[in-house]
């Protein structure tokens, strides 16, 4: 007997573990730099630089970049300081083999520097790790059997989305950024910031189509003393591709994106002038793609000439319930908390955090905030640029039919827009666009054949059946169960009763006739 299979491959989460880690310590400032008077700004930044597999554990290693950009005790310019911490951090994870895939997130949860004295700043920070542990699950299901011998099989449809990719990859921008004709030349970089807006990838043939935008802020002195501190601020639309040779464009995508490596240095122009700025970013993408596939698998089989045994496997396959990509805007009022007049807003940036996800009836309920930084110029003539944070908090339902708790689902959240605009009286009117994609796979539990085992047939037990029998239809009845019970095919009772389909009612009377003799 030779059976025909079909792999079906699916990415299992095993465990799913959140770590925590505090940190807390103090910078001097460097010698060659002034006092501080008030900090102005600060910025942080995670970093992964390697994750080792150990026994049940994995030892995360990276660092926390902070920054701050602060008026001097002595003057009207602007400085800037910077440092990082390191970190050795060790997560428990049961059951981690060598071959399972690890997918980590870091995030600041909490990060404030605080100024101790003029020469001293303290760095606190928080900082969550989820860690989740996926293995590659391959099951083989039968979808053939092929015997000389009559065999009888039973097929149905089944529809699995089989994990095609799961990988790491990287992309790589490099862009120049040009100063306005108006600017002064940029003699020292105080501060850079670049944001991902919109981040859009889409699976092709053999490759990863990738776009969108980066949000670049900077903050420079010019060569002459007298003239204030310039900003300028772009955005620098992107695309291009990832080459992936198991990639296809049907299938669907789970892809996670972070901005890795960002470095923007000043680039001197043709003419020897530091009139622009050089860009070099690396995104990293975690991802996964499913191919959803309609398999024709056996379900069961007997033989009139022998016994056959199913080997049945509880199996848990996925399906994709919704592919699902959604939108919010945010509208709010803030108080600036200045007693100066606002001139000009120079600069707003904004952090998603998503504290809690439920799944609801119909979708996911999120809650969460948008934590923002506001900077802008004032009429003060000893701190002219001031900055508010604030919070701006936020419940919406991602719609998602048919979904529940039992569902695994990919939730990736973005900025599409983020502005802010003058009111009057120190008010500050903040409006942004949230924007949510998600990928919901149902778990659906499947008995599956992995495989036959054969032995003679009970002869004297068959022989002892009528060769002919009317059978009365009982509920539940189908002709593979009554054919499976006589040594019959459904075929020959369907020829024997003139039956045009397989529905049968209970009471129909049906004509069976045993094949175990011809068979045998």
């Amino acid at each position: 007997m030779e059976l025909t299979k079909k792999s079906i491959r699916m990415c299992r989460l095993k465990k799913k573990t959140v770590s925590q880690i505090t940190m807390d310590d103090d910078f001097i400032v460097p010698d060659v730099k002034p006092d501080i008077e008030k900090i102005i700004l600060d910025d942080g930044n995670v970093e992964i630089e390697e994750i080792k597999k150990l026994t049940e554990k994995a030892e995360l290693r990276g660092k926390l970049s902070y920054r701050i950009l602060y008026h001097p005790a002595e003057g009207n310019g602007l400085c800037a300081m910077e440092g990082t911490i390191p970190f050795d951090e060790y997560v428990n994870i049961p059951d981690l083999e060598e071959k399972d895939y690890l997918q980590v997130e870091a995030e600041i949860e909490d990060l404030t520097i605080e100024l101790i004295h003029s020469r001293k700043i303290n760095v606190k920070a928080i900082l969550t790790f989820c860690v989740n542990l996926e293995g590659i699950d391959e099951q083989m299901a039968v979808t053939a059997v092929d015997d000389d011998s009559p065999v009888e099989t039973l097929m149905r449809i089944m529809r699995a989305a089989q994990t095609a990719v799961c990988q790491k990859d990287t992309y790589r921008l490099k862009e120049e950024i040009e100063i306005a004709g108006t600017q002064p030349d940029i003699e020292e970089l105080l501060w850079s910031q670049c944001r991902l807006r919109n981040t859009q990838i889409k699976p092709l043939d053999g490759q990863l189509s990738i776009q969108g935008l980066v949000h670049v802020f900077c903050i420079y002195r010019g060569p002459e003393p007298h003239i204030p501190p310039q900003w300028l601020e772009k955005e620098i639309p992107f695309s291009g591709t990832v080459e992936l040779p198991d990639a296809a464009e049907d299938m669907y995508p789970e892809i996670t994106t972070r901005l890795g490596h960002c470095q923007v240095d000043i680039q001197p122009d043709f003419d020897g002038e530091n009139r622009s700025l050089s860009l070099d970013m690396v995104i990293e993408m975690d991802i996964k793609l499913y191919e959803e596939e309609t398999l024709q698998v056996v379900s069961d089989v007997y033989s009139p000439a022998k016994e056959l045994e199913p080997e049945y496997l509880s199996a848990q396959v996925e399906e994709i319930l919704v592919k699902n990509s959604s939108k919010t805007r945010l509208n709010e009022r803030l108080k600036s908390g200045t007693e100066d007049n606002i001139l000009q807003i120079c600069h707003v940036d904004g952090v998603l955090r998503v504290d809690d996800k439920k799944p609801v009836e119909g979708g996911l309920m999120l809650e969460g905030a948008l934590c923002i930084k506001v900077l802008y110029m004032t009429d003060s003539d000893s701190h002219p640029l001031q900055s508010m944070k604030g919070v701006i908090p936020f419940q919406y339902k991602a719609e998602a039919r048919g979904m529940d708790e039992t569902c695994f689902y990919q939730l990736d959240t973005g900025l599409e827009q983020l502005g802010a605009s003058m009111l009057g009286g120190g008010e500050i009117e903040v409006k942004a666009v949230i924007l949510f994609d998600m990928l919901v796979r149902k778990q659906l539990d499947e008995q599956i054949i992995t495989g036959i085992t054969e032995a003679p047939i009970d002869l004297e037990w068959v022989q002892k059946l009528p060769g002919i029998v009317v059978y009365v239809a009982q509920p539940g009845d189908t002709l593979w169960k009554i054919a499976k019970k006589f040594h019959a095919s459904v075929d020959s009772l369907r020829q024997c009763n003139e039956l045009n389909d397989d529905t049968l009612s209970p009471g129909k009377r049906l004509l069976v006739m045993k094949q175990i003799e011809e068979a045998v």
